[in-house]
C-alpha cells in the first residue's frame, strides 16, 4: 500500500488589480517552479463596496473570477494555476486562507511602494503580515535571482532567533548565500560589543552547516539604523531581505515595529516578513537536521 499523496505547496497571491500587482504574479512565476509549487490567485470582494448599485453577488463574484481567469493567461501562468474569489473583509479572507490550504508563502505588493516620510504601508498589507501564519513576502521588485544572496538584519532581540533559524532553512532548500548585518551604536568597540559575540555565534552556526556566509558590523553615523541596513542591502546587492515584525512577547503579537516599517516601506528588494506564527511545523522539522552546536534555537 502507497503512502497518502503529499498535496502540492501553494504560493498564495491576493489581487486587488491595483498598479503594482503584476510584480507580485511576475515574482511567482520564477519561484513556483525554484519550489515545485503552485500558483493561486486570490481575490476579495467586499459586498458592501456595492451597497449602492444593489448589484447581484452571483454576477460580481463571476466578473472577479473571469478577470482572474484572464490575469492568468496574461501573464501565460501555469496550467495547474488555481482562481479563488471570495467575499467578505480582504485582510482576513487571504489570512484564513493561507492557514487553511497547503501555503508555503503569501505574495503582496505594496500599494504605496517606497513610501517615505512617515507614510505607512497599506491597511490590508499590514494586517496580513501581522497575522499571517504563513510567511509574507512583500514584492517590490523582481529581481534576477530568488532566494541565492539573502540579507539577514540582526540585533539583541530574542526574536532574532527565529529570524536566523528561517534563514538557515531557506539557505539549506536552496543553497543560499546569507548576509548577515547588524548596526553599531555610538563609541562601543566592535570585537567588545554584545552583537557581534551574537554575530559570530550565528556565524559559526551557518559555518558548521556548510552554509556560504558573508558578516557585517556597521557603525551608526549620521543617517538612521535602518538607513544603514538598506544603504549595505544595496551595497551586496541582495535579492531579498529576511525581517520579524515584532517582538517575541505577547504584548507586542500584532505590531510592526518602525524598523520594519521603513525596510517594507523603502527596501528596493522583496523582503520576507515573519512573525510568530510563520515559522511553520514543515519549517521547524528541518531542525533536526541543522547541526546545531551552540545550543542557539
Amino acid at each position: 500500500m502507497g503512502g497518502e499523496t503529499k498535496l502540492p505547496e501553494i504560493i498564495l497571491v491576493p489581487l486587488d488589480f491595483g498598479d503594482y500587482y503584476g510584480q507580485a504574479i511576475e515574482f511567482a512565476s520564477k519561484l513556483a517552479p525554484l519550489i515545485k509549487a503552485q500558483i493561486h490567485l486570490l481575490h476579495v470582494l467586499d459586498i458592501r463596496d456595492w451597497w449602492f448599485d444593489e448589484p447581484k453577488e452571483e454576477k460580481l463574484l463571476n466578473d472577479a473570477f473571469n478577470k482572474l481567469v484572464e490575469v492568468g493567461r496574461l501573464f501565460d501562468l501555469p496550467d495547474n494555476t488555481q482562481f479563488k474569489v471570495f467575499t467578505g473583509k480582504r485582510h482576513q479572507k487571504i489570512v484564513e486562507y493561507a492557514k487553511q490550504e497547503n501555503v508555503r508563502f503569501v505574495l503582496m505588493v505594496d500599494n504605496y511602494p517606497f513610501a517615505q516620510e512617515g507614510k505607512r504601508i497599506g491597511s490590508t498589507l499590514e494586517y496580513v503580515i501581522m497575522t499571517a501564519s504563513k510567511p509574507v513576502i512583500t514584492v517590490k521588485s523582481v529581481p534576477d535571482t530568488i532566494f541565492q544572496n539573502l540579507l539577514v538584519p540582526i540585533d539583541l532581540n530574542r526574536n532574532c532567533r527565529l529570524n536566523l533559524f528561517s534563514s538557515v532553512a531557506i539557505a539549506l532548500a536552496y543553497n543560499s548565500k546569507i548576509n548577515l548585518v547588524s548596526v553599531l551604536f555610538g563609541d562601543i568597540d566592535p570585537e567588545q560589543s554584545r552583537i557581534n559575540e551574537k554575530m559570530e555565534k550565528y556565524s559559526m552556526l551557518y559555518t558548521e552547516n556548510h552554509i556560504t556566509h558573508t558578516k557585517m558590523l556597521l557603525r551608526k553615523e549620521e543617517v538612521f539604523a535602518y538607513q544603514e541596513i538598506l544603504n549595505y542591502a544595496d551595497e551586496v546587492k541582495c535579492d531579498s531581505i529576511i525581517i520579524m515584525t515584532h517582538k517575541e512577547t505577547a504584548s507586542f503579537d500584532n505590531y510592526i515595529g518602525a524598523f520594519a516599517h521603513h525596510i517594507i516601506n523603502e527596501a528596493k528588494v522583496p523582503i520576507i516578513t515573519l512573525n510568530n506564527a510563520s515559522i511553520s511545523n514543515t519549517t521547524k522539522d528541518i531542525i533536526s537536521s541543522i547541526v546545531n552546536p551552540l545550543n542557539i534555537f
